[in-house]
């Protein structure tokens, strides 16, 4: 019994971990996807506004920024052919704190311009680098 009680506990915490590290339809990520395109995606207004558009966006508490200095996570985001964001994960994370923060704000982004291969808009996964500084 004890064992049982144990092995429950430990499978609903990776469970709760699993949920915080996704966002979206994770159906979209089974489908036909593109890695690599013609012409790549892009935010709008470009790589500052991906810039900006992070500053502005992702709120992190005050008291625990000082320790995570030059900290990278890593977030997959798919988009599809109208350039919305179906689905994200983190790839790597820093903790869960802050991979939910992340995933907040990827909720928030604008529609992409989508990824083109052959002239036609595709269905494409992305890495997103977010790099944590003092």
């Amino acid at each position: 019994m004890k064992y049982i009680i144990t092995i429950t506990l430990l499978i609903l915490n990776f469970s709760i971990k699993a949920k915080s590290q996704t966002w979206g339809d994770s159906s979209f990520k089974r489908q036909p996807m593109f890695y690599a395109v013609e012409e790549p995606p892009k935010f709008p207004g470009g790589i500052s506004g991906y810039y900006k558009f992070i500053a502005d966006n992702l709120k992190m508490p005050n008291n625990k920024f000082s320790t995570l200095s030059n900290k990278l996570a890593t977030v997959y985001i798919f988009i599809d052919t109208i350039g919305k964001i179906r689905f994200a994960e983190i790839e790597k994370g820093i903790n869960d704190n802050y991979n939910t923060e992340i995933m907040e704000m990827i909720k928030q982004m604008p529609n992409w311009s989508p990824g083109l291969q052959n002239g036609r808009p595709v269905p494409i996964a992305i890495s997103l680098p977010i790099l944590f500084v003092d």
